[in-house]
């Protein structure tokens, strides 16, 4: 582990940004030099709250100046590969981007390209929370056995917070040795959109791994999480496995089964959120300075694989059949969402 800090700039000082600048600000891993922002006045409000003094309106100018060894982009899902590709021209060594990271099959495929020589790591963070970083070790274990089948859920649409629950189950699956997904074969209902891009809004699937099954299921068709009252933390996966199995919420606990008896898991948002966010950013410390960042947990390669699975269920749910992965799918598989019955 590197105790060198990381030379970061931060394009976007707004809704999620102000996250990512007070976990960096807290982590202890990076030195925050700058921050791009076209808003004047969410600018100037970031860097007087978080010291930072070296402030610009034009990304590219900023990594030119400051040569940053990562940037670290929070914006829209509207604004990934537009963006992406401008920062890189800049001289952007290594960067970050928020999830979904597209939203198009044809856009996920450039910046799976773009990150062939390069670290481009998405913020799906939650697999830094304490809860989950215990949850690996066990199930490298084998502590509840064999898996068989995983369920992961969550009440917001495939694209708001499918990214985030499709991490955890493909990376529980991958510790615990099951393969890559295999096909996949889905439904889909009603349509909701980001800006202009539609995107189903009750989703469900079966994805394929060997003999194993991971269920997803996105939208209001989805189980509640007993006790929740916010829409955007309906968020549950559960781990079956041969000899026990783990439930673990995102806001109202879990609990894990094996050698004849529970074992409560805590979660709170409120607390594993800065958790999580801190943890990724000392992790692309670690692997950016004497690591190898081509093992880094959420490179760009791993969630294009997340891409796949759900434009694969879009081509299912239009007709397709049980779509085999990995595939190459055009991007009409989201024009032509605008035929789902409502």
């Amino acid at each position: 582990m590197s105790t060198e800090k990381l030379r970061v700039v931060q394009v976007g000082a707004g809704g999620r940004g102000s996250t990512h600048l007070q976990a960096m600000t807290e982590c202890g891993a990076v030195d925050l030099v700058a921050i791009s922002e076209l808003d004047e006045k969410k600018l100037k409000e970031a860097g007087e709250k978080y010291g930072v003094k070296k402030l610009y309106s034009d990304m590219s100018e900023m990594i030119k100046k400051e040569n940053p060894d990562f940037v670290n982009i929070v914006t829209p899902p509207t604004l990934r590969l537009s963006i992406v590709e401008p920062a890189i021209k800049a001289g952007a060594k290594a960067i970050g981007i928020e999830k979904p990271i597209a939203l198009t099959p044809s856009e996920s495929r450039k910046l799976v390209a773009l990150g062939k020589d390069r670290l481009i790591t998405v913020n799906t963070q939650y697999q830094w929370k304490p809860h989950w970083q215990k949850i690996w070790s066990l199930l490298a274990e084998k502590a509840i056995g064999d898996i068989r089948v995983i369920r992961a859920s969550t009440r917001a649409n495939v694209l708001e917070q499918g990214p985030h629950v499709l991490d955890l189950a493909l990376k529980a699956a991958s510790i615990s040795g099951l393969p890559d997904p295999e096909w996949v074969l889905g439904n889909c209902h009603g349509v909701e959109r980001f800006g202009k891009t539609p995107v189903p809004a009750d989703t469900s699937a079966t994805i394929g791994l060997g003999d194993a099954r991971l269920f997803i299921n996105h939208g209001p068709s989805a189980p509640a999480v007993p006790g929740e009252s916010v829409i955007w933390f309906h968020i549950q996966v559960e781990i079956i496995g041969s000899k026990g199995k783990i439930w673990v919420t995102l806001n109202q606990n879990g609990s894990m089964w094996r050698d004849g008896k529970f074992e409560e898991i805590s979660t709170n948002w409120g607390r594993n959120d800065g958790e999580a966010q801190r943890g990724l950013f000392v992790a692309v410390r670690d692997h950016l300075k004497g690591g190898d960042w081509r093992k880094f947990p959420t490179r760009i390669d791993v969630a294009g694989k997340i891409s796949d699975i759900m434009f694969a269920v879009y081509a299912s749910a239009l007709g397709g059949g049980r779509i085999k992965l990995p595939c190459e799918l055009p991007d009409d598989v989201v024009t032509r969402l605008e035929n789902l019955p409502q």
